[in-house]
């Protein structure tokens, strides 16, 4: 079975910056702006330049994880994560590819 990808949203609508721990994304489609933590930051990012499973996304972001964080808990976050950006309209999930 193919694990979901993730992807920004409306990638020309999205502007972010970040302050090291905290940062902001501006959506120009809704006008909306957003605080967000620096992983969240950095997670929109990874999304806009291609898209990711949750898989990638541990693997590529392991080192912005507290050391002690289990694959298992690391996946269960960024889950998380992702459903509150998608709740935002932020990002999406791409349909599976057939």
């Amino acid at each position: 079975m193919t694990k979901p990808l993730w992807t920004v949203a409306r990638p020309a609508d999205l502007c972010w910056r970040d302050w090291d721990e905290l940062g902001a994304i501006y959506d120009d489609g809704s006008g909306s702006t957003h605080l967000a933590d620096a992983l969240s930051i950095e997670l929109l990012a990874l999304l806009a330049q291609r898209p990711h499973s949750v898989t990638a996304l541990v693997e590529t972001l392991a080192d912005a994880l507290p050391e002690n964080m289990g694959a298992d808990i690391a996946a269960a976050f960024f889950e998380r994560q992702l459903q509150a950006l998608q709740d935002l309209a932020l990002v999406r999930q791409l349909p599976p590819s057939a």
